[in-house]
Order: C-alpha cells, then sequence, then structure tokens
C-alpha cells in the first residue's frame, strides 16, 4: 500500500468496491472517448473479470475512489505489448471532477514502484492517441515511445484505433531473458523441509503480513478489546500444531515461497489445513505456488489425511483463482474462521 504527500492511498481494491471503480473507469473513458459503446463500457466496468487476471488498484481519499488502474501480476502480461522482465498496465482511469490533483501521477508511480520490488526492467504500456493529458504525463515521468510495438487495433466491432506503446526503462535488458507461464514452467523449484520458527520461514511470512494486512485493515479498525481478543485468537498459530513447514527455494538456494500444514479435525474427517502460503512477488508467475501446493498435498497424503483444507479471504482474488485451478472446491467457513463471513474456504481429496 503506498500514500502520497496528498493524501491520497493508493490499495487493491476491494470486493465491495467494484462498482464503484468500474463505473469511475467507464465515465473515466466516456470524458476522452467519443462514440463508445454500451458494450465496451460495460466491459470498463467490469471489475471482477479483471481481478481474476491481474490486480486493480484504486487511489482513495478520505474514502472516496478518485483513480483506478489495472496492473498485471508478476510475470503475467496483460497484454501482447509486454515482453519478458517487464510489467504492464492498462486503463489507467482518474475521475473527470479529480484531475488535475495529482491522482493519475500518483498511480502511475505505484505502478512503476511495483515493476522494481518485482525485479521488471521496464513497465510498459498502450495508449489510445486521444489520451493525450495521459501521454503529457508519460513523458513528465520519463516514459518514451516503443514505435515497434504499436499498430492498429479492433477495439470492438468496427472500431479501429492506432495504439501508442510507450516504455519506462528500470534497468538494461537481461541479455538472456527467459520467461515461463501459470502451468507450463521450465524453472526447477527446490523444497526444504524445516521448523516453523526457522528465521526464512519467520520473515516470508512477515513479507505476507505487509502484503496482504493492509487489505483487511478496515474489517478490524472499529473491533472492540473484546472482538479484537477473538480475532486475535481465531488467526493464532499455535507451533505445536505445525505438522509440516516448506520452504521454496530457487537455483542460487534463496527462499522466495512458504506453506505450512496444521493438523486440524473437522466432521469426524482427519483434515490437514493448509497455512500461511505466500510467494515472493519475484518469484510469481513462473510455477512455485502450484510445486508448493503440490508438495504439501503429497505430505498431507503421506500423514494419513483424506483432504486438505485452507481458509483465505475475498479480497485475495488471485488466491481463489488459483485454488480453483489447482482443483480445490469451496466448502463452508469452518471453525476458528465461522465468524469471519470474508472467508473463504476450500478443500481438495487427496
Amino acid at each position: 500500500m503506498t500514500s502520497t504527500a496528498t493524501a491520497l492511498t493508493i490499495r487493491l481494491v476491494r470486493t465491495e468496491e467494484f462498482a464503484r471503480a468500474g463505473e469511475l473507469t467507464a465515465r473515466a473513458y466516456q470524458h476522452s472517448y467519443d462514440r463508445l459503446s454500451e458494450q465496451y463500457l460495460d466491459s470498463l466496468r467490469d471489475v471482477a473479470a479483471r481481478v481474476r487476471i491481474g490486480d486493480v488498484w484504486v487511489a482513495v481519499d478520505d474514502g472516496e475512489i478518485l483513480g483506478t488502474v489495472w496492473v498485471a501480476r508478476p510475470n503475467r502480461p496483460l497484454a501482447g505489448v509486454a515482453q519478458p522482465g517487464e510489467t504492464d498496465f492498462r486503463q489507467l482511469a482518474v475521475a473527470p471532477e479529480a484531475r488535475g490533483r495529482g491522482v493519475g501521477e500518483a498511480l502511475t508511480r505505484h505502478v512503476i514502484e511495483l515493476a522494481r520490488q518485482r525485479g521488471s526492467h521496464r513497465v510498459v504500456m498502450n495508449s489510445g492517441p486521444e489520451m493525450t493529458a495521459a501521454h503529457a504525463l508519460y513523458a513528465k515521468l520519463g516514459f518514451t515511445r516503443l514505435p515497434e510495438r504499436e499498430g492498429r487495433i479492433e477495439v470492438e466491432p468496427g472500431r479501429f484505433i492506432d495504439l501508442l506503446a510507450f516504455g519506462y526503462d528500470l534497468a538494461p535488458e537481461p541479455r538472456a531473458a527467459t520467461r515461463t507461464t501459470a502451468g507450463v514452467s521450465g524453472t526447477t523449484w527446490l523444497f526444504e523441509h524445516i521448523d516453523y520458527d526457522d528465521p526464512r520461514a519467520a520473515a516470508l511470512r512477515a513479507e505476507m503480513d505487509r502484503e496482504v494486512g493492509p487489505r483487511y485493515a478496515d474489517r478490524f479498525d472499529d473491533a472492540d478489546p473484546e472482538a479484537a481478543a477473538r480475532s486475535a485468537r481465531a488467526f493464532a498459530i499455535d507451533p505445536a500444531t505445525i505438522v509440516a513447514t516448506v520452504l521454496v527455494t530457487d537455483a542460487a538456494g534463496e527462499a522466495v515461497g512458504h506453506g505450512a500444514l496444521r493438523d486440524l479435525e473437522h466432521d469426524g474427517i482427519r483434515d490437514l489445513e493448509i497455512k500461511r502460503v505466500y510467494v515472493h512477488p519475484r518469484a510469481r508467475g513462473l510455477g512455485a505456488s502450484r510445486a508448493l501446493l503440490a508438495e504439501l498435498e503429497r505430505i498431507a497424503l503421506d500423514r494419513g489425511a483424506e483432504r486438505v483444507i485452507l481458509q483465505t479471504g475475498d479480497r485475495q482474488h488471485d488466491a481463489v483463482e488459483l485454488y480453483g485451478r489447482l482443483g480445490y472446491t469451496p466448502i463452508p467457513i469452518y471453525a476458528p474462521y465461522t465468524e469471519y463471513a470474508f472467508s473463504r474456504c476450500f478443500a481438495k481429496p487427496l
């Protein structure tokens, strides 16, 4: 989460904000483009579809959404303009009444910082020819045109535009950039079975808390002391209940992922619960999460579990999508999370 000096807060969109963020995007595009069809405007309003593919960030001031941008997840481009090692973004939109307040610049700088944290060497995007104010912003921030990536596209039946392309260089382009896609990985991941209190494991869990915690902070802000204590108990983990902790390491031996299994029993079935699954942003989209979950499932099967279960939240859209793709099916919210309606719980038979 990023805050600007003008009191803007930039964070991931929340589920209950999808309609507002989508309507803002449609209004912003109507302000800049003529003759947009209702079908295209409906696609701009469909934030739910966008978060299944990438991350939608919003700029908020005193609870009001002033702007939004759609950013690729690590190593998963949104459009053909992106090449290996690059981060692309789309649909940068600022409410017409909020223009001139630095919202677009703040969102663009946020994308640049995300790309830098991921180790990308360039930020890229396409833009329509009418978006002259955006082009001026990109030039101000140091973006340059990429003519070799430009061309005419049909954005809807019978409507063509000449897309421009822009890039912002963060580092020299690698001489031999490699790329894998979800489910098709040329990357070799290694596993280490460690103690739960291993310092590397603790460091990855701390990174997870810094990334995920702000997504749900508002849901606990007004909790009274008793409710806060219940939440602390519900989400606490007793290390004595952990039966396995796994680190994913890359070829250099650096820990890039973490997951654990906790021993639970529900409905007469000996379940093992998958906990604290986290992969560092620079290793996402390269199969590390799939490999980690497969290893946790293997361990659970070896320990005699009939299924694994897990809990996540409605604001971790990428996690929910991943679990669905890997054969996890939704189940009712189970203890100790039953008080938290935003929970999304899943199970997978072994």
